[in-house]
């Protein structure tokens, strides 16, 4: 299973701005520092949500009842009575007591237990289950999905219990036992004033998303009329609701090479790449001289990432397994009227004649006319930049003419640019697979 494959379908299933699940996994080594959480351990989920990962542990969740459905310590003696007499969730102590045994909660055997969301893991290695933070029409698409090839009645479950109950306990007893059930939750009056009032969780243990993983574009989520209305909502939603956290888009292009867009919290990531290169980098690229610091490309990424959504020109870095940067490759010079754009393209000397540019030019030319509704997609290359002439031409597009002395170059000399171009038909009839 590949995480930004995943990433990719989810998205084109949900809408590119859709969430991204969270993952949940224990461990012996502290993957972040994390302040101790007072009251409801998912207080946290926020820092999550925003791009962070959190270690809690025995010392760093305050609430007994959390510690004890995350398997860190025995049942506190106050539950009972907590969950009957004042919470009055359960009719009696009693109650709470026998719906604990039945549960035969696992005791955690690592010190650790993290959440980070998927697009911040380099695999699903380890993982214990995935948390999904739908809306009612995103969760009609889980609950179909997760439904697909399977009749059992309790596919989708919804049993009583706390929240770190519903979403941590259930699926890792599941997990363990390589079960099916999936689980609905967020019922607890407890845990709903920390999520938006129109969000739920929907928890897939990884015994059964391993699973689902291949069963995702079978299903009624991709090319069927139904869903297809329900996206377009889910779309709309996304567009005028506040409340979903827009997630980068991402494409996998090799088992160990995908695109994703670029965040202002990358900018330390791309100056690293271009000032170990630079004196590569600048012969054709004259921008290379203009970046001296960290703060350069942060400026250039918030001005570049500033613009409407109606104007916006992602940028998408070229990554690494290791979440390290080989390239970048974006849109600029767009004029939306005429539905016209232009990519550019930069990739660092140890990652080419692997075919990873002109495979990240197929991807984005498709997914500008597809998503962008872009007629005309361009390409300008120095003319004796070899390698940078070969992509255009390897996919199709056509050479119109070439600029005389249209670039200044950092040696202080002009160089002639080809302009190459592609319409949208025929990125539909020649690079779409």
């Amino acid at each position: 299973m590949d995480i930004h494959t995943f990433i990719a379908n989810y998205q084109e299933a949900f809408g590119q701005h859709a969430e991204l699940p969270i993952a949940f996994w224990y461990s012996d080594r502290m993957e972040a520092s994390t302040e101790k959480v007072t009251g409801c351990l998912f207080k946290c989920m926020k820092q999550v949500r925003d791009g962070r990962t959190v270690s809690l542990s025995n010392e760093t969740i305050a609430c007994g009842g959390g510690k004890f459905y995350t398997g860190f310590t025995e049942m506190p003696e106050r539950v009972p009575g907590f969950v009957s007499l004042k919470e009055k969730y359960k009719k009696t102590p009693e109650m709470v007591v026998d719906f604990v045994n039945e549960l035969q909660i696992p005791k955690a055997d690592k010190a650790y237990l993290h959440f980070a969301r998927i697009d911040k893991m380099p695999s699903f290695d380890e993982v214990e289950g995935v948390l999904f933070l739908p809306t009612p029409d995103i969760l009609s698409g889980l609950a179909t999905w997760a439904s697909f090839d399977n009749n059992a009645l309790d596919t989708v479950a919804a049993p009583f219990g706390s929240g770190c109950c519903s979403v941590i306990t259930q699926a890792i007893i599941e997990n363990r036992k390589q079960g099916k059930r999936t689980f609905l939750g967020f019922f607890d009056p407890s845990v709903r004033p920390y999520f938006e009032a129109d969000l739920l969780s929907f928890t897939i243990p990884m015994s059964r998303f391993k699973e689902m993983y291949h069963t995702m574009r079978e299903s009624c989520l991709f090319d069927t009329h139904a869903w297809g209305k329900i996206k377009e909502r889910i779309q709309l939603s996304q567009l005028g609701d506040v409340h979903i956290l827009p997630s980068p888009i991402s494409f996998p292009l090799l088992p160990d090479i995908y695109l994703q867009e670029i965040r202002i919290e990358d900018a330390a990531a791309i100056y690293y790449a271009i000032d170990t290169h630079r004196d590569y980098l600048r012969t054709w690229l004259p921008f290379v001289d203009n970046m001296r610091t960290i703060a350069d490309e942060e400026a250039f990424l918030r001005q570049a990432l500033s613009a409407p959504a109606e104007r916006h020109e992602p940028i998408f870095g070229i990554w690494n397994q290791q979440h390290e940067i080989c390239g970048l490759i974006g849109f600029h010079f767009s004029d939306f009227d005429n539905h016209r754009t232009e990519l550019g393209y930069w990739l660092l000397p140890e990652y080419q004649h692997r075919g990873i540019i002109t495979e990240s030019v197929r991807k984005l030319c498709l997914w500008a006319v597809q998503e962008k509704e872009m007629k005309r997609i361009q390409i300008r290359c120095a003319v004796d930049n070899a390698a940078s002439n070969a992509v255009p031409v390897r996919l199709g597009f056509i050479h119109e003419g070439t600029e005389r002395c249209g670039e200044l170059l950092a040696s202080g000399e002009y160089t002639d640019i080809h302009i190459y171009s592609i319409l949208k038909e025929e990125v539909l009839a020649h690079l779409k697979r």
